[in-house]
């Protein structure tokens, strides 16, 4: 019977003829691979160096800063917290970063859908202005924003910063915005109209949900510029203050002396965050980049 069975597979459905060939990298290939890996690892010393030394003493750095760790413990990451402000300015730099992309996503979708859907001389100046705002670099706004925030009490405070940041990303969202919502048919609101539906329920129950693309685009991109945002907090945020993240890691950095240990320390920390934030939502961005890319 095992024979007869045998007779009767034939060479095409043998399990060694199934399996699909393994193709060959060809020269073009097998050079983009290396060049590839060349810039990951030039990208990625520098993390490497600074996650290395963060396990080192001050001493050990000073004397060999290329040498690795003799021993792999915690007490850099304990004194961070216990001898500098790094705590608070990790608190600050949350609350900022939070504060501002929920007033942004709240905001400036509307924003643009009036702009669009309103139509006329009115919108149409109000989208210039918006789009002139991004072509007025920030170093001409600082001061008259210092003096301003100054008059009324809020400079050196964290909504100084949650409000520059909203007024410097509201352009670029009012023009993100205002693309993707001309590719969104007038027929499906005008059908929730006959409903019954009122403007701003038609934009947050139908209109908003197909903006889900380019909304986790834009939060994925602002969160990221805010968490990393050094300049802003810098000039409103005075030295009474324990800043952001990154202004803390900068104050650790003395004429005479720098606390380097602590420095790569507070690096690497403030790193960790944004390098989730975009692994955890990458195909969100590609995905709401793309279709910007089609519907622009």
């Amino acid at each position: 019977m095992s024979t007869e069975t045998e007779l009767l597979v034939t060479p095409e459905q043998s399990p060694a003829r199934r399996r699909p060939k393994r193709k060959k990298l060809t020269v073009g290939q097998i050079v983009v691979m290396v060049v590839l890996a060349m810039l990951v690892l030039i990208v990625a010393s520098p993390v490497i160096y600074a996650l290395l030394n963060s396990f080192r003493s001050y001493a050990e750095i000073t004397m060999d800063p290329m040498g690795l760790p003799t021993q792999f413990t915690l007490d850099n990451y304990i004194q961070l917290f216990q001898q500098t402000d790094y705590g608070e300015a990790l608190v600050n730099t949350l609350i900022i970063t939070v504060a501002t992309v929920v007033l942004l996503i709240a905001i400036v979708p509307m924003a643009a859908y009036g702009i669009e859907r309103v139509g006329g001389r009115t919108s149409r100046l109000m989208y210039i202005l918006f789009i002139a705002g991004l072509m007025i670099p920030f170093q001409v706004r600082m001061i008259p924003l210092v003096k301003g925030f100054d008059d009324v009490g809020l400079y050196s405070t964290l909504t100084s910063v949650v409000l520059v940041h909203l007024g410097g990303a509201a352009s670029f969202g009012i023009l993100l915005y205002c693309s993707f919502i001309k590719g969104i048919p007038i027929e499906v609101e005008e059908a929730a109209n006959m409903d019954g539906a009122g403007r701003l329920r038609t934009f947050w129950s139908i209109v908003f949900p197909m903006l889900l693309p380019v909304t986790s685009a834009f939060i994925i991109i602002q969160a990221l510029g805010l968490w990393n945002d050094f300049f802003i907090p810098l000039v409103f945020l005075d030295s009474s203050s324990a800043g952001t993240i990154n202004v803390a890691i900068n104050r650790m950095v003395g004429l005479l002396t720098s606390q380097w240990q602590l420095i790569y320390t507070g690096a690497i920390l403030a790193i960790i965050p944004s390098v989730a934030i975009f692994a955890a939502f990458q195909r969100y961005f590609i995905k709401g980049m793309s279709v910007g890319a089609v519907k622009g």
